[in-house]
């Protein structure tokens, strides 16, 4: 079940993501389990495993701020996800040049099996310029349509 479930949801293409938290430290993750949740308020949610180094950082911090990768951001994202790159660092707790930036305030955190689902009140929105997302699907980076 659990291979067949990995196999299915692979086959899910997803926007990339980079999720910062700060307290004493900062650090950040790569995360596609990250949707729009409502607008008035305006909340997100994302799921992050307990396990992740992000996840207590971000319980004590009460706030983080969620990147929106652009097409091009691959080496930042394999960097979050934990294979390091050469010259990628957060700066101001988010991603330069991605598409937009969140800044979120912890409404709550949710138990989801090995997860948290965890709901951000947004409290700020950075727009970059517009331009391709960065796509997920089948285990790789992809292409999107994007109209001229």
């Amino acid at each position: 079940m659990k291979e067949a479930f990995k196999e299915a949801m692979s086959r899910f293409a997803a926007g990339v993501t980079v999720v910062s938290a700060r307290h004493g430290e900062e650090r950040g993750m790569t995360a596609t389990a990250f949707m729009s949740l409502s607008l008035e308020p305006p909340l997100v949610a994302l799921g992050i495993a307990k396990k992740a180094r992000l996840f207590p950082l971000l319980e004590a911090s009460g706030a983080f701020a969620v990147s929106l990768l652009r097409e091009g951001q691959e080496a930042i994202a394999e960097h979050f996800a934990g294979k390091p790159q050469e010259g990628v660092a957060l700066v101001e707790g988010a991603i330069p040049g991605a598409l937009a930036v969140l800044r979120c305030r912890l409404e709550a955190i949710y138990p989801a099996g090995d997860h948290g689902l965890v709901v951000g009140r947004v409290e700020a929105v950075e727009l970059g310029e517009p331009g391709p997302p960065l796509v997920y699907f089948a285990r790789g980076y992809r292409r999107s349509v994007w109209p001229s």
